[in-house]
């Protein structure tokens, strides 16, 4: 066995909520341990461009059934064909049906630029998620003239649950 796995259940669960949902999954692969480990895992914070696909994400939200709160630092992963249409799901996304039966409570996106793409991809969460109560958006925009209009398209949104609430930060503060 090697050294970090020799280390008490709360911190390495505390340094597997840093892992990347790739490498989360190979490590629970790779040591039975730490598969165990991740049974309690409650925070996942997932770095995220929108060219990679989200490939293991879906074991990762449906083998953990503490997870109650996940991160995503980036942009959010949606597929934007040769002809613009956005609404063509990645395969990697294909139904969203792994999210019906997800536990999470909150989602926060640290990177939002309010693109068509990521709108469609927000909306498909907030339909698809039964027990989410609060989605953070930190905007990112590309112009900054679009930050009300972003904003008031997320409020709009329909959501599983009416007691989930979407709060928008504006501001430069990293979360």
């Amino acid at each position: 066995m090697d050294r970090i796995s020799n280390l008490p259940d709360d911190i390495i669960g505390h340094i597997g909520s840093f892992f990347s949902a790739k490498e989360a999954a190979f490590t629970a692969l790779l040591s039975k341990r730490w598969l165990n480990l991740y049974e309690n895992l409650f925070h996942l914070s997932i770095p995220a461009q929108q060219s990679i696909c989200w490939t293991g994400s879906q074991v990762l939200l449906n083998k953990y059934p503490s997870l109650k709160t996940i991160t995503i630092k980036g942009s959010l992963h949606y597929k934007d064909d040769d002809h613009g249409n956005v609404e063509s799901v990645c395969e990697c996304l294909e139904g969203y049906s792994f999210l019906s039966s997800c536990s999470i409570e909150v989602l926060k996106i640290t990177e939002y630029k309010g693109d068509i793409g990521e709108m469609v991809q927000i909306k498909h969460m907030l339909e698809k998620l039964p027990s989410l109560e609060i989605l953070v958006v930190h905007l990112k925009p590309r112009r900054d003239d679009t930050k009300l209009q972003i904003t008031v398209d997320l409020l709009l949104l329909p959501r599983y649950s009416s007691e989930c609430k979407i709060w928008v930060n504006h501001s430069l503060t990293k979360y």
